[in-house]
């Protein structure tokens, strides 16, 4: 049976001397892989036709007892060029695109994250890349997977956490904790000030990514940001990404 379906290339790798391994995110059939007989040789229909970051269309031999299917073509729908000269939007995009290898089901619909790489791949070359707009993203991928952390009550006690005053974040405990909580939580919580808890509020709350980017951040608050996110991360999904710390480490040093 020959699928058709538009496709994001996540990342590729060789099979013997003249064809790849091609793993892609797909709205219907989630990450699948696919390879591409031949891809290398001077005259493949496929010279050109894919590339790190490319949407294409796909059409592949799909067949339900193979972890790897076979593909007939693809043909780009958005080249995004940009990526091979903006080395920092780049730098985001690999992590973007490992995270969602990462946390996407093989052959499971993923349509809410295939929109949410493409929303992120098209807006880094239109606004620019930038840590409010990953920490934006990632607070709403963990959303969208039904993660996302407690930032406006008590994860403890559920009371509500007017701004203004400091308080603490607990990866275990699902988000912020009032004073009262935090004194008897056990967890590795992370102390969070006022200004910390105002923008993880805002960018919780922006319901586009231009709307996250009008927040202003100074180092210490993006680098106190990253810790909190980061440890969120790593507890409720499991993973410490190099390349995560590798894209935030690139953007602070060209935003001193």
């Amino acid at each position: 049976m020959i699928a058709k379906t538009p496709a994001i290339v996540l990342r590729y790798a060789p099979s013997g001397e003249t064809s790849r391994v091609v793993t892609w995110l797909t709205p219907r059939t989630g990450r699948i892989a696919t390879v591409l007989k031949g891809a290398l040789r001077p005259k493949s229909g496929f010279l050109g036709q894919y590339d790190l970051f490319y949407t294409c269309e796909l059409l592949y031999y799909r067949r339900p007892a193979r972890q790897v299917y076979l593909a007939k073509e693809c043909a780009p729908l958005k080249l995004r060029p940009a990526f091979r000269s903006d080395w920092r939007a780049t730098a985001l995009a690999s992590y973007w695109t490992d995270l969602a290898a990462r946390v996407s089901p093989a052959h499971a619909p993923q349509s809410s994250l295939y929109r949410w790489l493409e929303l992120g791949l098209d807006t880094v070359l239109t606004a620019g890349p930038s840590i409010g707009l990953c920490g934006w993203l990632e607070l709403r991928l963990l959303r969208q997977l039904g993660l996302a952390p407690q930032l406006t009550a008590c994860s403890g006690c559920q009371a509500a956490l007017p701004l203004g005053r400091p308080t603490v974040f607990s990866a275990a405990r699902g988000g912020l904790l009032c004073a009262a909580c935090a004194r008897h939580d056990r967890s590795e919580a992370l102390p969070v000030p006022a200004d910390i808890q105002a923008i993880l509020q805002r960018w919780q709350q922006a319901a586009t990514p231009e709307a996250a980017l009008r927040i202003r951040c100074t180092a210490a608050q993006t680098a106190a940001l990253n810790r909190i996110l980061g440890a969120f991360l790593r507890y409720h999904l499991d993973l410490a990404l190099p390349s995560r710390q590798i894209a935030l480490d690139i953007l602070q040093r060209g935003n001193p």
